[in-house]
């Protein structure tokens, strides 16, 4: 059987290592660097076709990531800030100079393999084609399932993949860029560095923007740094505007974006996306800045929006409060929302939430003393509740004269809890006390779309909703309760 990449080795022009080698250049980053500014073109934006112009934070990074012991490196930047270009460049140089400890590995991982391809690969490709002294040594194959760039004067190659776990847990890779960090999960993150340590010197490097959630890989390192753990090996940087500043202050665009500063990003550009993109949008990818709920189902605002619902308020003894109840045992959460009326008429509500550890699930006894706790201290007049996981033991409350109601999350049925808290939040009232656990899973939660209107969709959302859920439920019964009123009186279980 022939050997397909055998045959098109010998079509390489040049079989030789490049002129690179002859430099007298110390350090590895410095390499890098003088690599990057003579053979990496770039492919697009400014200096278009012309050898690159790394700027300052560019190269402060090169210097960090490069050094000796590092293993792991982020920066974490907003968009039009020349990541792509960085990551391309830098994957080039580490596929035809950067061969210390033989046949170096390049993968270049993002969502999948056409999204890798569109970013810091297709850079990549592009820079190779463009330089003649790269071409000649190298094959490109452009095959749609394993497209990938070879060098056979040296035995590397490079390549985009998608970050499925059982993919990266194979790799052997000297330098691997991955793209887009801010939106990949922590699990391929881990596999990819649990992978690593087979060679005497490898390196893994993220860049990306924050994602429209916390729960990636990004924002795990980036609170691991801020935690000020010692964290050996690693080095993490990022540019964002100062938290809390004015969406106009032109001084925290400067800050947040280098590229300003180098002559690559037009502040013309940010002027106009000011007055057509909505705020969490401007703040994530112009400013750097971490917004929950970019996406979720209370819109690009939906963090702003909650926070203006801030307002405590404290329970009245004794008065009418309506509960509802979200229940799993070992993957999600479990969350209890109550809700009582505030005398000029908007709902206020206060979640507990409860999180199953990998040893040890949710103990449904603790959920249950809670509603019995909030039943004697006020007058519960329905506990709404999903009896998928808590069928039996809204059975017992039921016995004990709980006013226990069975809410099925069916499409119907939840298309109007949703829709019914969702105008409620819009209309302003809700309020709550500002507890950041249960802003989380309310911005968590991501619409799903039916002919009705919509529900949160747990399979969607990026990250735990069910508190959400929870408010959803206890909402539904507080709006609805004088339709209902009589059905109260035998304190007996419905099923709506």
């Amino acid at each position: 059987m022939r050997n397909p990449e055998g045959n098109a080795a010998k079509r390489v022009a040049i079989a030789t290592p490049g002129p690179w080698r002859s430099w007298r250049i110390r350090t590895r980053h410095g390499r890098a660097i003088r690599f990057m500014e003579t053979y990496c073109r770039a492919p697009k934006g400014k200096g278009h076709g012309q050898p690159m112009k790394l700027a300052g934070f560019q190269k402060e990074f090169l210097e960090e990531a490069l050094a000796d012991g590092i293993d792991a490196a982020v920066l974490s930047t907003p968009r039009g800030n020349g990541k792509s270009s960085l990551g391309g460049a830098l994957a080039t140089w580490a596929l035809f100079d950067d061969d210390a400890t033989g046949s170096p590995q390049v993968p270049i991982i993002a969502t999948t393999i056409t999204q890798a391809v569109r970013s810091c690969y297709g850079v990549a490709a592009a820079m190779v084609r463009a330089e003649p002294e790269l071409l000649r040594r190298s094959l490109i194959f452009t095959g749609f399932a394993q497209p990938r760039i070879v060098a056979p004067f040296n035995g590397g190659e490079m390549f985009p993949m998608s970050n499925q776990p059982e993919g990266i847990q194979g790799l052997d890779a000297s330098l691997a860029i991955v793209d887009e960090i801010g939106f990949q999960p922590q699990d391929s993150w881990d596999s990819l560095r649990l992978a690593s340590g087979k060679r005497e010197r490898s390196l893994s490097v993220g860049l990306g923007t924050p994602g429209t959630d916390r729960d990636n890989a990004l924002w795990f390192l980036r609170r691991l740094v801020r935690e000020g753990g010692d964290l050996p090996g690693f080095v993490f940087r990022e540019h964002a505007a100062p938290e809390g500043c004015a969406l106009d202050d032109r001084q925290a665009w400067r800050k947040a974006n280098p590229a300003i500063r180098a002559g690559f990003l037009r502040m013309s550009a940010l002027e106009t996306d000011l007055g057509i993109t909505p705020e969490g949008h401007f703040r994530t990818f112009r400013l750097g800045q971490w917004v929950d709920g970019v996406d979720a189902w209370l819109g690009a605002d939906g963090a702003a929006l909650w926070e203006g619902l801030t307002n405590p308020y404290g329970f009245v003894e004794g008065a009418p409060t309506w509960v509802g109840v979200d229940i799993a045992l070992k993957r999600d959460t479990s969350a209890v929302v109550a809700i009582q009326r505030r005398p000029d008429g908007r709902y206020h509500a206060v979640c507990r939430i409860w999180t199953p550890t990998p040893d040890r699930p949710v103990d449904v006894t603790d959920v249950m003393q809670h509603i019995r706790d909030l039943d004697a201290a006020y007058s519960v007049e329905a506990v709404s509740f999903d009896p998928r996981f808590f069928d039996v033991p809204a059975k017992m409350l039921l016995d004990e004269g709980l006013p226990m109601m069975e809410l099925p999350q069916s499409v119907d049925r939840m298309t109007m809890a949703v829709g019914g808290l969702y105008e409620a939040i819009v209309h302003r009232q809700v309020t709550h006390d500002g507890d950041q656990s249960f802003a989380a899973q309310v911005l968590n939660a991501v619409a799903r779309s039916n002919d009705r209107g919509f529900t949160l969709a747990k399979s969607k959302s990026r990250g735990k909703i069910d508190a959400a859920i929870a408010l959803a439920l206890a909402l539904d019964r507080a709006q609805r309760h004088e339709d209902d009123s009589s059905v109260y009186a035998d304190r007996g279980a419905i099923e709506l």
